[in-house]
């Protein structure tokens, strides 16, 4: 039984969050990848922030950690971008930079609620413009094949576009 094997420190929310970590990781990937592929972008600086948007990916679901109500409050676009403006200053008072902050913020929690869209659970996201509820309901958030396709042809278009970026800049 699973149930035996949880320590004190682990719940099932746990596993939930290893099952969909993949998903949103690879998502981000895609997105990103596709950006800088099909723009051609050739920069050091948005590989940088392909790279973080991509760790940070799975911030929204900081509420779970925080056991505050799921997608209500860290799942929309007005989170996202006080967030984004929160860390932008951050990062411009202590490296110059406001857009590296900021991007990479907008960018992950962005990814992270499209994602989440695309599952059976109704959200938000617009709030607090718009605070009706949506959901495309094209699968649950949990399913392990969806989460490991989405992973899998995420870091393919990231090598892809790498090649690409790499081919082209030696």
């Amino acid at each position: 039984m699973i149930e035996a094997k949880l320590s004190k420190t682990s719940s099932y929310l746990d596993i939930w969050l290893a099952m969909n970590m993949k998903g949103h990781i690879g998502l981000n990937l895609i997105i990103m990848s596709l950006l800088g592929y099909l723009l051609n972008i050739k920069s050091y600086y948005f590989i940088q922030l392909l790279i973080l948007s991509t760790a940070l990916a799975t911030l929204p679901d900081i509420d779970l950690r925080l056991e505050i109500p799921h997608r209500k409050y860290t799942h929309n676009i007005g989170f996202a971008l006080v967030t984004s403006i929160a860390v932008g200053y951050v990062t411009m008072r202590f490296l110059g930079d406001f857009i590296i902050g900021f991007a990479v913020i907008l960018i992950a929690m962005t990814s992270h609620i499209l994602g989440d869209l695309m599952t059976y659970q109704a959200f938000a996201p617009l709030a607090p413009f718009v605070n009706r509820k949506m959901s495309l309901k094209l699968f649950r958030s949990s399913n392990r094949i969806i989460n490991d396709s989405i992973l899998f042809l995420g870091i393919i278009i990231f090598s892809l576009y790498l090649i690409r970026f790499y081919v082209r800049f030696s």
